[in-house]
């Protein structure tokens, strides 16, 4: 028979093995198939006005619904991992980037610039935006994350922009993307 201290020993370094650890959080990157999107945090949503090169993007809110109209394409840049430039929606050559104080601005495409590089992976993506309906959400709990600098772009405490901070699992940093309704 063996002893009892030697059965719990046994049994204490088992029960180590067999502990169940949470298994990590699944993420998608979105397939936006060329659509044009809406990127929006609850009401709020990317927008600018005037769209030429030095625009600081700011949040549009009210409105609805706030995906009327798509502002942007966001494109895969073809990279590993997958990577994207966010376009306005009517002038290719113009894109997001990072300007000062971590606004984002409107910049002429530049492909040197890794400022002008997002890393995007939600919580949920269907199969594609294209295949969504009209005024669908086709992501949903998405981090945009600077591929430069590891920022995420957030809603701006009390301001009017949008911004890059520090990495935070917080409402502001959560985005959806959503199909046009017209």
């Amino acid at each position: 028979m063996l002893p009892t201290s030697l059965v719990l020993l046994s049994v204490g370094l088992l029960s180590t093995f067999v502990t169940a650890t949470p298994a990590p959080r699944a993420s998608c990157n979105p397939n936006f198939e060329g659509a044009g999107v809406s990127i929006i945090d609850n009401s709020v949503e990317w927008g600018v006005s005037p769209p030429v090169a030095g625009t600081v993007l700011s949040h549009i809110l009210g409105g609805f619904p706030p995906n009327a109209t798509a502002e942007w394409h966001v494109q895969q840049t073809g990279a590993f991992p997958t990577t994207y430039i966010v376009k306005e929606i009517n002038h290719n050559d113009l894109v997001v980037g990072i300007g000062a104080d971590g606004l984002l601005v409107l910049e002429e495409i530049d492909s040197s610039k890794p400022t002008q590089i997002w890393q995007i992976s939600c919580d949920s993506c269907s199969s594609g935006a294209s295949s969504t309906p009209r005024g669908g959400e086709f992501a949903s709990g998405c981090k945009i994350v600077s591929d430069a600098n590891g920022s995420c772009v957030e809603v701006q405490h009390g301001g009017s922009h949008v911004t890059t901070a520090q990495c935070n699992p917080i409402v502001a940093q959560s985005w959806e993307f959503w199909t046009a309704t017209a």
